[in-house]
């Protein structure tokens, strides 16, 4: 019987220190999360589009330069004359 009375009393003591830790919390709550968003979805999709364009932008220019670029060099080469002509080679 004293088993008894020591197994409840302990089991309710443990149950009070169990709520008591849980809610004892110090910290402050987080503070709300804004979420209001000031872009809409026209304007997102709106600014991607630009976005696109102007890359593509600026692979046509960097591609334009390259072909200048190319077209110098192979005139360069032409006027040094270190152009190797793969049509002799067969002829020959």
């Amino acid at each position: 019987m004293k088993k008894n009375w020591l197994l409840t009393l302990s089991g309710s003591l443990l149950a009070a220190m169990l709520v008591t830790g849980c809610a004892a919390d110090d910290e402050d709550p987080a503070p709300p999360e804004d979420t209001t968003e000031n872009d809409t979805v026209e304007e997102n999709v709106e600014e991607g589009m630009n976005e696109g364009k102007d890359a593509v932008e600026e692979g046509a220019e960097e591609g334009e330069n390259m072909l200048e670029e190319g077209a110098e060099e192979t005139d360069q080469m032409m006027e040094e004359g270190n152009v190797d002509d793969n049509n002799k080679d067969k002829n020959e």
